[in-house]
């Protein structure tokens, strides 16, 4: 085993001079904990498609724009929503789902998915209290290529006659009875037309569709609950329960009577607020027997 000799070598190392502390011999002031960034990194250019060159006022600079633009960490699936994503079947062809009947086409047109009207949470600014007929664009949203306005008005007034549920609220009240007339108006739909007795005349001239009524059902239920909600909110706000649009608490307090300033009492003079025992300004008389102390009571500064 032979001995191996440590050579010494004089000011080989520096931290912060880059290991050259030969070559340059003085400090390189740059910060370290910047991570090092390429040259064009602020250019309005960078992280764009050349057709978006001409956006100068949304620079995409940063390393977060450059993860998303280069599908780096967990921007690995950014964007997050796409373009041809279509979460309510909107752009989706419905004639060839078979969700309520496989006899008939027409009766599976505009069947609810689900819940559209709950999980959106439209602000329908609609009191419970009036007439069913003003459902008609929040249904036709959301059907409009099945039923137009015209015939979704014509499916509500059928409903308002036949059932005499004339308001939203009423409907929400009574949705075992809408049902019950729905599988009425059903069975009459399969008699034959060619019998001329009483019967055959009892049966409604326009058919409203089951779909209709699943939607009927879900936009008054979801109608009446927030105008609940917004009662509940109203009282609640009343009764001193402070709260802004998006539900925050906030304090105040109620209307004050009278004048903001009083007006009977001595108002202020407007003097310099110099006070009368701390800047002996004036002459003061204290009483011997009150005497704070035994300093001089007059001014001492020279003339």
């Amino acid at each position: 085993m032979s001995l191996c000799v440590t050579k010494f070598r004089l000011a080989s190392r520096g931290k912060g001079y880059h290991n050259r502390v030969m070559v340059y011999a003085h400090r390189r002031h740059k910060a370290f904990y910047m991570p090092p960034k390429k040259a064009h990194g602020n250019s309005p250019l960078a992280n764009k498609e050349p057709e978006e060159y001409g956006n100068t006022w949304d620079a995409r600079c940063g390393i977060e724009w450059y993860y998303r633009i280069h599908r780096r960490n967990h921007y690995r699936h950014w964007p997050w929503v796409r373009w041809t994503d279509d979460p309510i079947r909107f752009h989706s062809n419905l004639i060839n789902r078979r969700t309520v009947s496989a006899m008939d086409e027409g009766t599976n047109e505009g069947v609810p998915e689900w819940n559209y009207y709950e999980e959106v949470g439209q602000n329908y600014e609609t009191p419970s209290h009036f007439p069913l007929t003003y459902i008609g664009h929040f249904i036709h949203q959301y059907t409009g290529k099945v039923w137009s306005h015209n015939r979704i008005r014509e499916y509500l007034e059928v409903i308002q006659t036949e059932t005499k549920l004339r308001t939203i609220q009423d409907v929400a009240q009574h949705l075992p009875d809408l049902w019950t007339w729905g599988e009425r108006q059903a069975n009459f739909s399969g008699l034959s037309i060619e019998t001329h007795d009483d019967s055959a005349r009892s049966m409604p001239v326009v058919m409203v569709p089951h779909s209709f009524l699943q939607h009927v059902e879900l936009v008054v239920a979801d109608i009446v609950k927030q105008n609940q909600r917004k009662q509940y909110r109203e009282e609640q706000h009343m009764s001193g329960v402070l709260r802004t649009r998006d539900m925050e608490r906030y304090y105040a307090l109620p209307n004050l009577k009278g004048p903001s300033m009083p007006e009977k009492l001595k108002q202020p003079s407007g003097e310099y607020p110099w006070g009368k025992y701390t800047y002996m300004k004036e002459p003061v008389k204290i009483h011997p027997l009150q005497l704070p102390d035994l300093r001089y009571k007059r001014n001492m500064y020279p003339l």
